[in-house]
């Protein structure tokens, strides 16, 4: 679904608010942080803005992809066992929260980082901004589909400091026009 250009675009929108005119349905979760929606935003947009740069400059068919360009928590966090306390207690209490919920194994920073291949994902980064009730909305672009793999963003959703997040839908874009942007 995603091209080189598209990569392009997807990589403004994570640096500012989209300007241009989004397609009718985007897909929203809903998401309750742990922690201030400023950062919490800031961190998302860190961490899915490092995979959008890995994903532009790589070659997805060789052995091992960079994931030292990752946030650093965020590969901490990736690691099957986590064997410090201090490792970001933001993240470690999302890890936390996922593996109760979604899934009962974390993703590893390499396979994680290889679902950004274009070839392979099936929505693009639209924006993050906060609902009038105070939660934390991602919103993405899925072509207007309902039902897609996106794993790989439910983990960085919940790393990046979710307490809950609502399960995938599809909203008009005209929500997310009224919205403000955060972690810009």
């Amino acid at each position: 679904m995603t091209s080189h250009h598209d990569l392009t675009i997807e990589r403004k929108r994570l640096r500012r608010r989209p300007s241009e005119k989004p397609i009718s349905l985007l897909g929203l979760f809903v998401v309750t942080p742990t922690i201030d929606p400023e950062r919490y935003a800031e961190r998302l947009r860190d961490v899915i803005g490092a995979a959008v740069a890995v994903t532009r400059s790589i070659d997805f068919e060789r052995d091992t992809l960079p994931i030292d360009l990752l946030p650093p928590w965020f590969i901490d966090l990736s690691k099957s066992v986590i064997d410090s306390m201090q490792i970001d207690p933001v993240g470690r209490e999302g890890r936390r929260r996922y593996l109760e919920v979604r899934e009962d194994r974390p993703w590893d920073a390499e396979e994680w980082l290889f679902c950004f291949d274009p070839d392979l994902r099936a929505w693009s980064w639209w924006d993050v901004t906060l609902s009038s009730r105070g939660s934390v909305c991602v919103w993405i672009d899925t072509g207007g589909e309902a039902h897609i793999p996106c794993e790989e963003l439910r983990w960085a959703i919940f790393l990046a400091g979710a307490g809950g997040v609502e399960p995938l839908i599809l909203e008009n874009s005209a929500v997310w026009s009224t919205q403000s942007s955060v972690g810009l």
